[in-house]
């Protein structure tokens, strides 16, 4: 069989109703419209539709959105304030997923961190409890169980890190002061290891 006539035969086997049913399927598989690069039968799809967009919209689907799109001011800003929460920091332009639409609205990075009612530089608290040593032994001891050895200080959530260092004057006198270490810290070594 020539190639063509093999062309021929496999468009003839897949029906329209057999393309828009794969395409939904796919959709509900992705949670998304599919792109031309999802589908396998992209081509055929295009020769019977003319189009993708004509086949997306025979299959009933809406146009595919690469993301949602931030428009007003206001959305930027609350996005903003909640990526400073994660970061415990406002974002910078580089870290701000958004800072494309940040330009066009705003003349500057600083003006949309005031407009935000951010403070470039300023740590943001999110957690302000007051840990008892039995709580921060017993988180400590989770971290070590779940890692198998004792965890560094980084591996430990900030707000944890923070409280030893504010009751315990470092990692190291935590350690020591809680029986972790048996080695006791010298002047210079609670320094962030």
């Amino acid at each position: 069989m020539s190639t063509m006539n093999s062309k021929v035969g496999k468009m003839k086997r897949y029906s329209n109703e057999y393309l828009i049913e794969e395409i939904q399927r796919l959709a509900k598989q992705l949670g998304h419209t599919p792109r031309t690069t999802d589908f396998s039968h992209y081509s055929l799809a295009f020769k019977r539709f003319g189009s993708w967009k004509a086949f997306i919209e025979a299959a009933g689907l809406p146009e595919y959105s690469a993301r949602k799109t931030i428009y007003s001011r206001y959305e930027l800003a609350k996005a903003a304030q909640e990526q400073a929460l994660t970061l415990r920091r406002a974002p910078n332009s580089n870290e701000f997923k958004y800072k494309h639409i940040v330009y066009e609205l705003f003349s500057s990075w600083d003006e949309f961190i005031k407009f935000t009612g951010l403070k470039p530089n300023e740590k943001i608290v999110k957690d302000k409890k007051v840990y008892t040593s039995e709580e921060l032994v017993a988180e400590v001891k989770t971290v070590l169980a779940e890692l198998g050895r004792m965890p560094k200080c980084s591996e430990v959530s900030h707000a944890i890190y923070t409280a030893i260092r504010k009751q315990y004057g470092g990692w190291k006198s935590f350690l020591y002061k809680e029986g972790f270490s048996e080695k006791a810290p010298t002047a210079n070594s609670n320094q962030h290891k």
